[in-house]
């Protein structure tokens, strides 16, 4: 199964639903995917809930997304606020970390209330 993204906008944030197998290639075009559609709603909050993704990516490929994110976003001029949610062993934190220490504003949360409740504060 390849990986696959619903993308909703709810309000002022994009709402993207990722699930399947996901390989690095495959998370780094959802990603992609995830960012255009927020470039073109105009949108800077975004909920990426991995809830239903299966992965086991190594610390290099953690490192290298969050890298690449980073200069994705800061290519296109996006500076989105980035809420993750998912399971320990797919999202442990890691990428998160390498794209905030290089300025996009990422975090990840056990549960989407805690994810959309950081999203939403000021």
């Amino acid at each position: 199964m390849e990986l696959q993204v619903d993308l909703a906008v709810d309000g002022d944030m994009l709402l993207a639903v990722v699930k399947g197998v996901a390989t690095f290639e495959e998370s780094w075009q959802v990603l992609k995917q995830i960012c255009d559609m927020a470039l073109e709603k105009h949108l800077n909050r975004i909920l990426i809930d991995g809830n239903a993704v299966h992965a086991t990516p190594t610390s290099f490929e953690r490192y290298d997304i969050g890298v690449k994110l980073v200069d994705y976003c800061g290519e296109h001029k996006l500076w989105p606020k980035l809420a993750f949610v998912g399971h320990p062993r797919t999202l442990d934190g890691f990428g998160g970390v390498v794209a905030r220490n290089r300025g996009v504003h990422a975090q990840v949360f056990p549960n989407r209330q805690e994810a959309v409740e950081w999203l939403q504060a000021a």
